[in-house]
C-alpha cells in the first residue's frame, strides 16, 4: 500500500515548493500527531479519534489550495488570497485553533474545520478524517477578511 505514496521528510517549507511542483507522485508530509485536546474536542463532536492519528499534508491538498484559494479573485468573494505562508501555519492552527466544526463532506466522509484568526484574517483549514490509515488528511484552506 505505501507504494501509492512517498512521505516526504525534510522540512515544511520545502515540501510546499515540491508539492507545487509535483504532479505525477503522490507526496505526503506528516506535519504532527493528534493532541489530546483534538482528540476530546472532536469527542464532544461524536467523533472518535485516538493519538495514534497523525495530521498530514499532501501535494494534492497544497496545489487545490493555492490553485483554488490562492488567487486574487478570492477578493471577490470576500476572501484573502492563501500563500505558501500561510501553508506554513499549519501546524499552529491544528495546535492552537480557536473554534472547531465537523461535517460531512460531498463524499461522506468527516471533515474538520480548523478557525484561527491571525494579523491578516480568519484562517480556516479543512481536513478529511481517514480511519483506515489514521489520518487526518489536508484538503483545502481558505481565509476570510476580520469582521
Amino acid at each position: 500500500m505505501s507504494d501509492l505514496f512517498t512521505y516526504y521528510e525534510g522540512e515544511l517549507k520545502d515540501f510546499i515548493a515540491k508539492a507545487l511542483i509535483t504532479k505525477d507522485t503522490l507526496l505526503k508530509r506528516v506535519i504532527s500527531t493528534a493532541s489530546q485536546a483534538l482528540v476530546n474536542d472532536l469527542q464532544d463532536l461524536g467523533i472518535v479519534i485516538d493519538d495514534t492519528y497523525k495530521h498530514t499534508l499532501d501535494n494534492s491538498a497544497v496545489r487545490h489550495a493555492i490553485k483554488t484559494h490562492g488567487l486574487p479573485k478570492e477578493a471577490l468573494r470576500g476572501q484573502i488570497p492563501i500563500t505558501n505562508d500561510d501553508l506554513m501555519r499549519i501546524p499552529e492552527i491544528v495546535s492552537s485553533y480557536e473554534a472547531l466544526a465537523t461535517e460531512k463532506n460531498k463524499r461522506g466522509q468527516d471533515v474538520i474545520i480548523y478557525t484561527k484568526t491571525m494579523a491578516d484574517g480568519i484562517t480556516f483549514y479543512v481536513e478529511e478524517i481517514r480511519l483506515g490509515r489514521h489520518e487526518l488528511a489536508a484538503s483545502t484552506m481558505y481565509k476570510k477578511k476580520k469582521g
